[in-house]
């Protein structure tokens, strides 16, 4: 190409790029919400349903097991947000009733689980930036939210935002060739391990199909519990697994193992259009070394393969080196799930001083979030190394 054809060139990029930055600015300076009300369960339901980066926790499902179960100390307060250009998301949020109201907040989704908007319209980055400031500077009380890995646009906006977060992550297996090659690729002998389990053939697992087998699996829980050197109060009650059989979701499925036809272990998984992530599993300590909880969690990742969802969620770890190991021995790969804190005056008052005694967890540890996503992806490198 001659030098001058290389300067026209240049110059066409040129014009390209200040069109392109020019379109960018206008639509920001264009795009305001305009309107924000309450959605109907069934207008949820279905922008959930809709939404290719939605979760289980954020159907309308989710909020309103917790409403059930707490007795409305914790209650729905989901947002419909509509933009002036006609798009439209949805914002979970649950409201929490804490200390007579002195500490209330909001959660973006019950028990630290993924949170954030969805949408069935195509969102820009400029919806994203009104989103995250509706979030972080409007709400009334103060605010806790796990940022969904699984949403396209919420971590760049939060790093524009220069937002300072609790670092965590999750771990996923993305469901992305078949069953047999995605068991190639498990780790720490896991692989063998669950082909001569399933060889000897002593192990089925299928969906729980009463509410016997429910409570079956509870009481698989509760001697797990005690395996973790746990009170039995200490964990779920009985009537939030009862309050899980009585919603009608299908989303929600307690698979159980068996062996010999006895239930010995479980895993609570909930879906989302291409979401599928295990909330709660127990296994009993004598089966452990059968390998069951390891071929229950294959069988549940072929079946979701073969149904066409597109990731097996681990959820976060809680910071437990054992419980990372367990995941990523199934080639499960780090995805950031930074939390993010909204303090009220009062409450930032109260953090400061339980801090300051020694309360457990009152200091946050908070850090960029560009940081975190580096070494959430510097993380994800080394486990692939």
């Amino acid at each position: 190409m001659s030098s001058a054809s290389s300067a026209v060139s240049d110059e066409r990029e040129r014009d390209s790029n200040d069109e392109r930055r020019s379109r960018i600015t206008a639509f920001r300076r264009g795009i305001t919400i305009a309107r924000i009300d309450t959605p109907s369960f069934r207008e949820w339901e279905a922008i959930w349903r809709a939404c290719d980066y939605a979760t289980f926790f954020h159907s309308p499902y989710w909020a309103e097991l917790w409403e059930r179960f707490t007795g409305n100390r914790r209650r729905s307060a989901a947002e419909r947000i509509t933009f002036s250009d006609g798009r439209v998301a949805i914002v979970p949020l649950v409201h929490e009733h804490k200390l007579g109201g002195l500490l209330s907040r909001y959660a973006s989704s019950p028990e630290a689980t993924f949170g954030g908007w969805i949408s069935k319209d195509p969102l820009e980055p400029e919806h994203a930036d009104r989103l995250l400031d509706r979030l972080l500077t409007q709400l009334p009380e103060s605010l806790v939210w796990r940022m969904n890995p699984f949403d396209p646009l919420v971590l760049e906006a939060g790093v524009r935002r220069e937002l300072r977060c609790r670092a965590d992550s999750t771990h996923a297996v993305e469901l992305n060739a078949e069953p047999e090659v995605l068991l190639r690729n498990f780790r720490n002998g896991y692989r063998d391990d669950i082909r001569k389990a399933m060889k000897r053939g002593h192990i089925s697992v299928e969906p729980a199909r009463s509410l016997e087998d429910w409570r079956a699996y509870y009481e698989v829980y509760q001697r797990t519990l005690e395996r973790w050197g746990h009170r039995s109060d200490q964990g779920y009650p009985w009537e939030l697994f009862e309050c899980m059989t009585s919603l009608g979701c299908p989303d929600l499925t307690l698979w159980l193992a068996r062996y010999d036809e006895r239930i010995v272990s479980g895993e609570l998984c909930m879906y989302a259009q291409r979401h599928v992530v295990t909330w709660h599993a127990a296994t009993l300590r004598e089966y452990l070394r059968e390998n069951v909880a390891k071929v229950q969690i294959y069988r549940i990742i072929a079946d979701a393969r073969q149904r066409g969802y597109a990731w097996f969620d681990f959820n976060p770890s809680a910071g437990l080196p054992g419980v990372l190991v367990f995941k990523e021995s199934f080639n499960a790969k780090a995805l950031p799930a930074p939390l993010v804190y909204v303090d009220s005056p009062l409450k930032s008052i109260i953090r400061r001083v339980a801090a300051t005694v020694g309360v457990p967890y009152a200091a946050l540890d908070l850090q960029p979030l560009s940081e975190i996503l580096a070494n959430v992806e510097q993380q994800s490198e080394s486990a692939n190394a």
